[in-house]
């Protein structure tokens, strides 16, 4: 098969920069777009291309798409850190939403074979167990809301263009390169500089980490599917609490952790689960997570950076 033409959005970020590795060691012609805003030029493959663009900047936009002509467009860009999307409501619309749709109005001339867009487990309504895609979306927040109406988007397009689309839920990602200061990359931050305790926030709160790698390895099989979901969880189908983080954190450093409850990171709600049923994901492309959360603990714990 001849290379593939592929553009990631936000490629240059967290989750970005793994799967543009991937594209481009399978041989892909890879692009990417990113503002470089939380994403870094050291993370971006030598073969790959970027262009310094805003995804609300449309001008800007078409010029990369008629450049590029991507078969293969995966959309990750987006204001995600729950505080920074509550404390600047207008702008996280304006990048989540008035965003994903500059960004499809680009496409429009040039509608690439497959549209890959990273939606979020938040869409899910707030309750207790693995959620499947069957489950009716009722996002109890306003990312969450961002991202439904980023799903309704890509759904108009592929309905008006042709191009197969599919919005791909995914739940809580940890591993190396993280910017936002979720409670892993919090976590271990403090524990890196050699604390005994932590100061931390709710800490029952139950959700469903995946590894980075694993999750830009199921976007990559998302990206060549022999049929595609319109909705696609994505997520390891265990969860954990704060508390048993800390546990592991515990074991891969072998010494206790003590723990103080810092009221100013608690939330004023938060969901007490979210895990995902990934049954629909493994079937469709036989993925199946490769790290454990261990792994992904000793990785961040005592590798160097």
């Amino acid at each position: 098969m001849s290379p593939k033409r592929v553009l990631v959005t936000g490629g240059a970020g967290f989750l970005g920069s793994h799967l543009v590795d991937r594209f481009v060691v399978a041989g892909e012609r890879t692009a990417l777009i990113d503002t470089l805003t939380r994403g870094s030029r050291a993370w971006i493959h030598a073969d790959a291309a970027l262009h310094e663009v805003d995804i609300r900047d449309g001008p800007a936009l078409r010029r990369v798409v008629t450049e590029t002509a991507p078969e293969i467009v995966v959309h990750l860009a987006a204001l995600h850190y729950i505080p920074a999307v509550d404390g600047a409501p207008e702008l996280a619309w304006d990048i989540n939403v008035n965003g994903t749709q500059t960004l499809l109005e680009a496409l429009d001339h040039r509608p690439p074979e497959l549209l890959l867009f990273a939606s979020s487990a938040a869409v899910y309504p707030d309750r207790r167990g693995p959620i499947d895609e069957t489950c009716a979306p009722d996002p109890p927040d306003l990312y969450g809301r961002t991202k439904l109406a980023g799903e309704q988007l890509i759904q108009e397009f592929a309905t008006r263009t042709g191009a197969r689309a599919a919005a791909v839920r995914i739940f809580n990602v940890i591993g190396s390169r993280e910017t936002n200061p979720h409670v892993v990359p919090e976590l271990v931050s403090q524990l890196r500089t050699g604390n005994m305790s932590v100061r931390l926030g709710y800490l029952e709160a139950r959700r469903d980490y995946t590894d980075v790698v694993d999750v830009a390895a199921a976007l990559h099989r998302l990206a060549n599917p022999d049929s595609l979901p319109t909705a696609v969880n994505l997520g390891s189908g265990r969860s954990i609490s704060v508390a048993e983080l800390v546990q592991a954190c515990e074991q891969v450093l072998d010494r206790t952790i003590d723990i103080e409850v810092e009221p100013a990171k608690l939330r004023k709600t938060d969901r007490a689960e979210l895990v995902s049923d990934s049954t629909l994901l493994r079937d469709t492309t036989g993925w199946e997570p490769t790290r454990s959360l261990r792994d992904t603990l000793d990785e961040l714990l005592t590798k160097p950076d």
